[in-house]
């Protein structure tokens, strides 16, 4: 998270700083993007940078939390046990990036969905109401499955199939009713199971 230096800036300074940093991110994600880079488009020196921020890492965590935050502060006041239909909001939140300054990052983000990338949307952004990866979906503890590996399982499907669903909504490749039924047609397998009917 930012130092209070950080903070002590007028806003107007720190509005440049993250937006800069958005578009750095954005266009080269996380192993290319450049410190040197923010810095120079913010027209600040590098050595200031680090007086506001540790590293990239640090920049990038605040980067994602400030995408997540309206989500996490919504989901709060949601049913956790329920994870198909959180996961639905967290898809159409996502999709309120279309056409904003953040797409960039955003798409980027959805690019990069691996497990590395991963913990940076769940584990550090929160940790007083997630306490386990899986649960920006979901409340783990609260289904019915066998093992964590289950739930690594169901919990990766669901990040995966959105971030596919979304790039191909951002990119043109789906119009949103596309994306919107492709994804909902994946939580309704994982809810509801494979059904074979066999006939004679």
């Amino acid at each position: 998270m930012p130092h209070e230096a950080f903070f002590k800036l007028p806003q107007e300074k720190q509005n440049k700083i993250i937006s800069c940093a958005y578009k750095e991110f954005g266009e080269n994600f996380y192993d290319k993007a450049s410190i040197f880079l923010i810095a120079k488009k913010a027209e600040i020196s590098r050595a200031s940078l680090y007086c506001y921020f540790d590293d990239k890492e640090d920049i990038f965590k605040y980067l994602v939390s400030q995408i997540l935050k309206p989500y996490i502060e919504n989901v709060k006041f949601l049913n956790s046990s329920q994870p198909f239909y959180l996961s639905k909001q967290l898809f159409n939140y996502f999709m309120s990036f279309y056409n904003t300054p953040q797409q960039k990052f955003v798409v980027a983000m959805l690019r990069n969905m691996t497990p590395k990338y991963i913990k940076y949307l769940t584990s550090d952004i929160s940790k007083t109401h997630f306490t386990k990866p899986c649960e920006l979906i979901f409340d783990a503890s609260k289904l019915k499955l066998n093992s964590m590996y289950d739930i690594n399982i169901i919990s990766f499907t669901i990040i995966s199939n959105m971030a596919l669903c979304l790039i191909q909504y951002f990119d043109g490749i789906k119009t949103k009713e596309e994306a919107c039924e492709h994804f909902n047609r994946t939580l309704q397998i994982l809810e509801n199971g494979i059904k074979m009917e066999n006939k004679i």
